[in-house]
C-alpha cells in the first residue's frame, strides 16, 4: 500500500486513518474544475525501475505505479503550493488546496477487491473514478475493458500521479486519449460541468466509484450532485467509505441519508468489514420512475 510523507493534523491516534475537520469550509474558494489534456510528452515519457512500485494487492491484476515519495519531492521542487503547504502542516490535508490525493486510502482497496470478486461487468462501460487519487479503481476497469474518466480535486495530483499510472498500465499508450479523460477540480463546479458536456443519457456513466470522499460532511450534497447529475437511469454507484470518520464528523449514515431523504436513489450496504477500522461499500440505484 502506498503510503504519503504527511500525516494527520487533527488527532494524535492515526489508527483510524481519518482527515482533518473543516469548521471554516463554507467560506473557503475552491479550484474550479477543467478537463486536463494529456500531452504528447506524457505519452512518451519514460519511467525509471527505481521511480515504479509494483502492486501485487489485486491478484489477478498487478498495477504499476509511481513512487509518491519521489513524486513528492519532484512536485516540492518544481514549488507547487498547495503540496508544500500540505507538508508543512504535516498533514493530507489542506481543506480547498490538497485534498488528500497523493496517498492511496484503505477503503480503495476494499472497492477494487469487492469489484473483482463480485466479478462486477466492466467491459465496454463508461465509469467515472470520482477523487481518484492515484486511480487504482480506474486502472481496474481499464483492465477489465471501461473507458474511464478520472477525477481529482488537484491538477497537481493528476499529472504528477494518476496519468503516470494510467500511461504504465496501458500497452498501447495510443489509446489512453481515446479511452481516458481526466478533470481536476470541485466536485459542485465538475457537476455542473460534466451535466453540461454530458446532457444526454448516452454520454452519462454506467457506473462511478468513489472511496474515502465523505470524509466532510459539507462536501457530501456536493459529491451525492456528481451522482444524480452524471449516473444514467440504469447505472450504479458505490461509494467506498468508513462507517464513521473521527474528528472529522462525516459518516455513511449521514451520506444515506442524504441519498434518502432526495428520493431519487435505492441506497444499500453490500459490504462490511470484518476487523479493524468499520468500513463499509454502498450501492446506489435510481429507483424506477415509470
Amino acid at each position: 500500500m502506498i503510503m504519503s510523507m504527511f500525516k494527520f493534523g487533527f488527532s494524535k491516534d492515526d489508527s483510524a486513518e481519518e482527515k482533518e475537520d473543516d469548521s471554516n469550509n463554507t467560506s473557503l474558494e475552491w479550484f474550479p474544475s477543467c478537463k486536463i489534456e494529456i500531452s504528447s510528452e506524457q505519452l512518451q515519457a519514460e519511467y525509471e525501475p527505481e521511480d515504479i512500485m509494483e502492486n501485487n494487492f489485486f491478484n489477478n491484476i498487478p498495477l504499476k505505479l509511481v513512487h509518491t515519495d519521489k513524486v513528492m519531492i519532484d512536485l516540492k521542487n518544481e514549488r507547487c503550493e498547495n503540496i508544500i503547504e500540505a507538508e508543512s502542516q504535516h498533514s493530507d490535508l489542506v481543506p480547498a488546496k490538497y485534498e488528500g490525493g497523493l496517498k492511496i486510502w484503505e477503503c480503495s482497496y476494499d472497492l477494487g477487491e469487492f469489484l473483482l470478486k463480485e466479478k462486477i461487468r466492466l467491459k465496454d462501460k463508461t465509469v467515472l473514478d470520482l477523487g481518484c487519487g492515484a486511480g487504482i479503481i480506474g486502472l481496474i476497469a481499464l483492465h477489465e475493458g471501461s473507458t474511464v474518466h478520472f477525477q481529482d480535486y488537484n491538477t497537481e495530483v493528476l499529472k504528477a500521479v494518476t496519468i503516470p499510472n494510467v500511461i504504465l498500465n496501458l500497452t498501447d499508450r495510443n489509446s489512453i486519449r481515446n479511452r481516458c479523460e481526466f478533470y481536476c477540480g470541485d466536485w459542485k463546479s465538475f457537476a455542473e460541468l460534466s451535466s453540461n458536456k454530458y446532457d444526454s443519457e448516452d454520454k452519462k456513466y454506467d457506473f462511478i466509484f468513489t472511496s474515502e470522499t465523505i470524509y466532510n460532511p459539507d462536501n457530501q450534497k456536493k459529491l451525492y450532485e456528481v451522482f444524480k447529475k452524471q449516473l444514467k437511469k440504469d447505472g450504479v454507484g458505490y461509494v467506498a467509505a468508513k462507517m464513521y470518520y473521527f474528528g472529522v464528523g462525516g459518516s455513511i449514515g449521514q451520506f444515506e441519508n442524504i441519498v434518502k431523504n432526495d428520493g431519487i436513489f435505492n441506497s444499500i450496504i453490500v459490504w462490511k468489514s470484518k476487523e479493524g477500522v468499520q468500513r463499509a461499500i454502498l450501492k446506489l440505484t435510481r429507483k424506477d420512475t415509470t
